[in-house]
């Protein structure tokens, strides 16, 4: 059994969840303002948001996607299992970190697209090495009576890496608009934005490694017995199966994954085409000011429903509820994007914050959830990066389906009612999830939740 976990002060809440910050900076504005707009540097020039641009972001954003598609549930079982100095998550989250801080150089050199794909997949494969380390490290870290505060703090570091990411991609490319935009200010301003990305990173990477503290995983003595001789690869297609098996014998794993997976789908989708939208359904001249700004006023108010929440779950002692809530706030904004008429962009202000504080208390609960559901804490790495497919399948999906409807309805002459269709799926998908999640038993979830499971 593994030693009782010591609370932690407010100062080891935010060195423990900087890394939040620093990825959401560097990856929050990416799909919904810098790539759409980069890819003005790669298409033919034509009218924002045309059919040929929505399928050339579908089919980038599933291409880099699917190239770390296997990596969490990967590194989650390396990094259970990893005996080293350094303990279990920490080498994974440098690891990781190299990977992202070398995409720099080719996202920001980039004359072509296929140096800008091996960027963005470079970006995409690093993130998917220290995403699922670094979410493991955090359990490791936090006793149960505080998963609703530190999931608080998982939000709130989140919500401001989204708001700084876009409140930086609104100062850089702010400027572009329809009647008018350079390709040198575009290249120029977006690889700006991915250098103090990259930098930032390497800051907050370097604080997690230097402060937060690991003990060395020491492996029972039978178990280094019995694996004697056995070859890596053995022992880890063995380490893989398990983890990848064991998780789906649990059935608030599978509710779960499955409301979760639902959620991401739709927010994927809300946030691949949201720049178009407002380009091409609301004839917005600077879209990309208006995407970004309607983000962070968003974004705004999801900093305070984050930490009020996430402490707010401890106490009520249930998460479903605030998810349901919350994933209903968002596709109330979600079928507004369907419904608004063309030049009413101005309705779209108030339902913007309404998404905010929905996707505030959203981000505060989901993650205490996530471990509240988890079969084992010994193998959370193996557990959360079979979760951690909630992100990437979305990823891959969400775009697929995007580029369907807009290319569809292109066809017929009504590409605007295809954006609107993309956001009625979207909702469609968050309404399902907000049902789904209250079928969670969360009377199941006590303290007794195991800290580790035979591996046999």
């Amino acid at each position: 059994m593994m030693k009782k976990i010591s609370r932690l002060s407010i100062r080891e809440q935010l060195t423990l969840n900087i890394l939040w910050f620093s990825i959401n900076l560097q990856y929050a504005a990416l799909l919904p303002v810098v790539i759409p707009t980069q890819i003005l540097l790669f298409v033919t020039p034509g009218k924002v948001g045309d059919a040929q641009q929505a399928l050339f972001l579908s089919w980038l954003s599933t291409v880099a996607s699917v190239v770390s598609l296997g990596m969490p549930p990967l590194v989650g079982t390396l990094s259970d299992h990893t005996t080293g100095k350094l303990g279990r998550r920490r080498p994974y989250i440098a690891i990781g970190g190299l990977f992202l801080i070398a995409s720099t150089p080719f996202l920001v050199l980039s004359n072509s697209i296929l140096i800008f794909l091996l960027g963005l997949s470079l970006l995409h494969l690093g993130n998917n090495v220290l995403t699922p380390a670094y979410q493991s490290l955090v359990p490791d870290q936090v006793p149960e009576e505080q998963r609703g505060e530190a999931s608080g703090y998982v939000g709130a570091m989140t919500i401001l890496g989204n708001v700084a990411s876009l409140g930086l991609a609104a100062l850089l490319l702010g400027g572009i608009n329809q009647n008018a935009y350079s390709k040198s200010v575009i290249h120029e301003n977006a690889s700006i934005y991915y250098i103090v990305g990259a930098a930032a990173l390497v800051v907050a990477i370097i604080i997690t490694i230097v402060f937060v503290k690991e003990k060395p995983l020491v492996p029972d003595q039978h178990v280094i017995e019995e694996e004697a001789g056995e070859k890596f690869l053995t022992k880890f297609a063995r380490w893989f199966a398990h983890g990848w098996n064991a998780p789906w014998h649990s059935y608030n794993f599978v509710v779960v994954f499955l409301t979760r997976s639902a959620i991401m789908l739709g927010l994927a989708l809300f946030m691949t085409y949201v720049e178009y939208y407002f380009a091409r359904v609301q004839h917005v001249t600077n879209f990309v000011q208006i995407t970004a700004l309607v983000a962070v006023l968003a974004l705004g108010g999801g900093v305070v429903s984050g930490v009020v929440f996430g402490v707010l779950s401890d106490h009520l002692k249930r998460r479903a509820p605030v998810v349901c809530v919350a994933t209903f706030c968002m596709s109330l904004t979600s079928i507004a994007f369907v419904v608004v008429p063309a030049n009413l962009i101005n309705w779209l202000w108030p339902l913007g914050a309404l998404f905010g504080l929905g996707y505030g208390a959203y981000t505060s609960v989901d993650w205490a959830l996530s471990v509240d559901a988890l079969p084992s804490l010994k193998e959370a790495g193996e557990d959360l990066g079979v979760w951690n497919a909630t992100m990437n399948l979305p990823a891959i999906i969400a775009p697929l389906i995007g580029s369907l409807i807009i290319n569809t309805s292109d066809k017929f002459g009504q590409i605007e009612l295809g954006y609107r269709l993309v956001f009625l799926v979207a909702s469609l998908f968050l309404i399902v999830a907000a049902v789904a999640v209250l079928f969670v038993r969360e009377q199941q979830m006590t303290s007794n939740l195991p800290q580790g499971r035979d591996s046999k």
